[in-house]
């Protein structure tokens, strides 16, 4: 068996090893029901089935001529370098300071188990407080819909954590409508329009539109936080920054490797980059 092939099984053995590890983790702390959990299931099953067709063929004599291998082996090294460059980008996105007094803070939603937030959502919530009680005229937008395995919508549980957490109540408007990333933006930039238009704040910028000079701060978890502002970008947000809450830690692989996909989903049908 030459190096190379040495070189294929070892590394396959490492990331379908993790997998496999990984995997059974996220069962145990989320029960069968984490969708994406089965993603490093189905990468383990696909990295050991690699394996025995590596260790099969070369024991056998059956080594694919190089016209096959060499290909491959470009296509696989340009998806890892792309996993890199994009991982990379999500990485640099959610290292960011927001600018003080900001007129309006977005917190995403994420998951409310019952009507008490995730850890997810209870992290960006705390971020978010954090931000509003140093600067105590950014109005707030608590933004998210109601799922189906949900008692409350994840807008609601937004504004009664910043409340008991001492925000005042006339500095939350809700948003209760969105299903994703890309609605919440889009909804909470009609909230913030018509805020402007009815004269409750003042309208920085002479407009009735988020662009010009009104200024947006947008909360979400660290990983999730450089496609949200593209997104928003894309919905017409001009001044528009971030506030990163940070991740679960069990997460993480999960969290940045979905968002890998994420991106390269919104690169190819919003174009967002």
């Amino acid at each position: 068996m030459g190096k190379a092939y040495r070189f294929w099984i070892i590394l396959l053995g490492i990331i379908g090893g993790f997998s496999a590890v990984y995997f059974t983790l996220l069962i145990f702390l989320l029960g069968p029901g984490g969708g994406f959990s089965y993603f490093w299931l189905t990468l383990a099953v696909v990295c050991g089935g690699l394996i025995a067709g590596i260790v099969f063929t070369t024991r056998n004599g059956r080594i694919p001529p190089k016209w096959i291998t060499i290909p491959v082996e470009i296509l696989v090294g340009a998806g890892f370098l792309l996993f890199i460059i994009i991982e990379a980008l999500i990485v640099h996105g959610g290292n960011q300071e927001p600018p003080a007094e900001a007129d309006y803070l977005i917190v995403l939603g994420a998951k409310v188990n019952g009507s008490r937030p995730s850890l997810m959502l209870q992290y960006r919530i705390q971020a978010a407080a954090y931000y509003l009680k140093n600067n105590p005229e950014t109005i707030v937008i608590a933004s998210g819909g109601k799922g189906s395995d949900e008692d409350i919508s994840e807008a609601e549980c937004i504004c009664r954590e910043l409340v008991s957490m001492g925000i005042a109540p006339e500095r939350i408007l809700p948003e209760d409508r969105s299903v994703n990333t890309a609605e919440n933006l889009r909804l909470s930039k009609k909230i913030i329009d018509n805020y402007e238009i009815s004269g409750n704040t003042t309208n920085i910028s002479g407009t009735n539109d988020t662009g010009g000079d009104v200024s947006v701060v947008i909360t979400t978890t660290d990983f999730h936080l450089f496609r949200a502002l593209r997104l928003a970008k894309q919905e017409g947000y001009e001044n528009v920054y971030g506030n990163a809450a940070k991740s679960v830690w069990w997460l993480i692989p999960t969290n940045y490797t979905r968002e890998f996909f994420a991106v390269v989903k919104n690169v190819i049908l919003d174009r967002i980059l």
